[in-house]
């Protein structure tokens, strides 16, 4: 999707100060619903809501809502460690994750448990559109886990700040990583390899291609 897209509801409350520009009602909610997702690169995820009495607010951080009333708010830096990377947006739920318990590490290390819920992820426009981000880099773009924390707040996590338990796959938060993961820097296709090529058809409209390894032929 371009620019918005719908996301599973969440029922959740927002923090009053993001609805008076930040001036004051710092410690009252308002009951909301959660239902749209806006990506603007160089802005945070921004959320729309809908307000118990029918009002609309659009493109809220992450740090506006919690799951409860009285939650501390979290600075922003803590829920969230990157921006949008391009205007093109999908959600997914994945179901091999759907309420999964997790845990997530903030920026400073701290670590908290939490739920998942859905996944943000970013690419680049169509051929015509100018690629002036990241979303397609390999070693840079990065997904967003919409997370709800078990300290009333949310979060926005990528792979990398992420743990997900799994006791089906037998998996034990615990235990430390079992390999120190480096960010893969590949860009993976298998049609770029220059030794391989087709051969002709033996009929016309069969799909059936041979190939031929360049290489070993010129031995």
């Amino acid at each position: 999707m371009y620019l918005n897209a719908n996301v599973p509801i969440v029922e959740c409350y927002i923090r009053n100060n993001f609805l008076r520009n930040q001036q004051d009602s710092f410690d009252t909610y308002s009951y909301c619903c959660i239902f749209g997702v806006t990506s603007l690169p160089k802005q945070t995820p921004l959320f729309t809501c809908m307000t118990m009495d029918g009002c609309l607010w659009s493109k809220a951080p992450i740090s506006a809502f919690c799951s409860r009333e009285n939650v501390k708010e979290q600075p922003l830096t803590d829920l969230c460690l990157w921006d949008s990377f391009s205007y093109n947006i999908s959600v997914t739920t994945y179901a091999q994750l759907s309420g999964a318990k997790v845990k997530y590490v903030q920026r400073d290390g701290k670590e908290q448990l939490g739920i998942y819920c859905f996944t943000l992820d970013w690419t680049s426009g169509d051929y015509n559109e100018l690629d002036f981000g990241y979303s397609s880099l390999p070693d840079q773009a990065k997904v967003a886990h919409f997370l709800k924390l078990d300290n009333g707040n949310y979060a926005l996590s990528p792979n990398s700040r992420l743990r997900v338990f799994d006791s089906n796959f037998g998996v034990n938060l615990n235990n430390a990583p079992d390999i120190h993961r480096l960010v893969n820097t590949h860009t993976w296709s298998c049609e770029t390899d220059h030794r391989w090529t087709t051969v002709d058809k033996k009929e016309e409209g069969e799909f059936d291609y041979d190939y031929v390894n360049t290489e070993k032929k010129n031995d």
